[in-house]
């Protein structure tokens, strides 16, 4: 079944202006390089220039030896979008996936790049899970190099392994949906939030205007035919999504965007 974004949600496409001139031919790097963001992130890059170097798991970050390879180039924007996002996994264990987030940062920043883009979650606002609280540390990393944005993303829908996903997968019987209330965006509007981020100062961003959905309305709309079932929140999962956190406070500066700041004014 292919979802329509814009009818199950009932809102317009978020189109952020985009300064395509930065990226011509400049020299990038993009980590985990084989999800669906980045596949799209490289594919709109590659139109201003050649110089593009994708990354996964062939050339894992968390190790020493990888770094100082790539470490003999310079890069005018590294897109880092490389994580454990094992939500559940991370609860059970907790220093195998944060641990793994946090090292493969604190590596990338080793790097010798101009700007560094890092693809954050909003689950790193009043963390109350292991994934993201590592995704905060994370965030504090890439900021303190001075040279870094966060672009605070919330739940792409339909994209590999999202409760869209799982439903599609259930045939027969009660559909099960948990209570919690989540944002979502497209995986469109992902890529393009990171493009718009990398003409930005430095800080953390995200999508202006976003409307929290109970997942039970979601599930109502894309089934309306199908019985549904309450279940419990899966380990690791939290009831009702933040984008900015009690000690935290948005600022509008376009149309499109909001800048994130904390309360040290970073």
């Amino acid at each position: 079944m292919k979802l329509k974004f814009n009818e199950i949600f009932n809102r317009k496409t978020i189109k952020p202006s985009i300064n395509y001139s930065v990226f011509e031919n400049k020299s990038i790097l993009i980590t985990g390089g084989r999800g669906s963001i980045a596949k799209k992130l490289f594919k709109a890059l590659s139109k201003k220039t050649k110089n593009i170097e994708c990354i996964d798991i062939e050339m894992d970050v968390t190790i020493a030896k990888n770094i100082n390879k790539l470490n003999k180039k310079y890069y005018d924007f590294v897109f880092h979008l490389a994580a454990d996002k094992r939500a559940t996994i991370a609860e059970e264990k907790p220093a195998d996936v944060t641990m793994q987030n946090i090292i493969s940062t604190r590596n990338i920043t080793k790097l010798k790049f101009g700007k560094i883009i890092f693809a954050s979650t909003c689950k790193a606002a009043n963390p109350i899970t292991s994934y993201g609280s590592s995704k905060l540390i994370c965030e504090r990393i890439i900021l303190n190099t001075k040279k870094g944005i966060v672009a605070r993303f919330v739940n792409v829908f339909d994209t590999s392994f999202s409760v869209t996903k799982i439903w599609g997968d259930i045939k027969t019987g009660p559909l099960p949906v948990t209570d919690c209330i989540r944002y979502f965006i497209q995986l469109d509007e992902a890529v393009d939030l990171l493009l718009a981020c990398a003409s930005q100062k430095i800080g953390r961003y995200s999508f202006y205007g976003l409307k929290k959905y109970k997942m039970i309305d979601i599930a109502k709309k894309i089934y309306p035919k199908r019985k549904i079932k309450i279940v419990p929140l899966r380990f690791g999962d939290r009831p009702i999504e933040k984008l900015v956190s009690n000690f935290e406070k948005s600022e509008k500066i376009n149309k499109s965007l909001i800048k994130i700041t904390d309360c040290w004014g970073v």
